[in-house]
């Protein structure tokens, strides 16, 4: 019973030690992807419009983007974005007004309305690309924004 009840412990001991170990990386793994987003010269981006980004959703290109608040995200390595996956109406899309709305209406996707946000909407879209910042790498800028930013200012 004892020799069982060491390879019990051990085993328990190398799955935890294992968990550590991913989570720890994961983690050193999201603060260099924020790091690398906030050294990016957003005058080196490229632009992306809207329809060209409809081309980033998984199914006609394998490349999956996403944008948020005139940031356009790799998202291919998430799960979630695939095709027929639980945000997959976000591939190749702009999420700005959604997100801010914090809103599941469809509607809401590749909205250029970005006037509607109010102040709050427009704080909470903070969070967001934070989120996003610490997530997936920045490639692009989503011209509708930008240009919509440069009439606003």
């Amino acid at each position: 019973h004892t020799l069982w009840a060491n390879i019990d412990a051990l085993g328990f001991l190398l799955v935890l030690t294992s968990l550590l170990v991913s989570g720890l990386f994961e983690c050193f793994q999201h603060r260099s992807r924020a790091k690398q987003n906030r050294a990016l010269d957003a005058s080196l981006l490229p632009e992306l419009t809207l329809e060209a980004l409809k081309t980033f959703d998984g199914n006609q290109l394998p490349s999956i983007y996403c944008s948020v608040q005139g940031r356009v995200y790799d998202v291919t390595s998430s799960a979630n974005f695939q095709p027929g996956a639980s945000y997959h109406f976000l591939a190749g899309a702009d999420a700005t007004v959604a997100l801010g709305k914090m809103s599941f209406d469809k509607t809401l996707v590749n909205s250029t309305c970005f006037d509607d946000l109010n102040t709050s909407e427009l704080e909470a879209l903070k969070g967001w690309v934070s989120y996003m910042d610490n997530k997936y790498s920045c490639v692009a800028l989503l011209k509708e924004y930008t240009d919509w930013r440069a009439s606003v200012t």
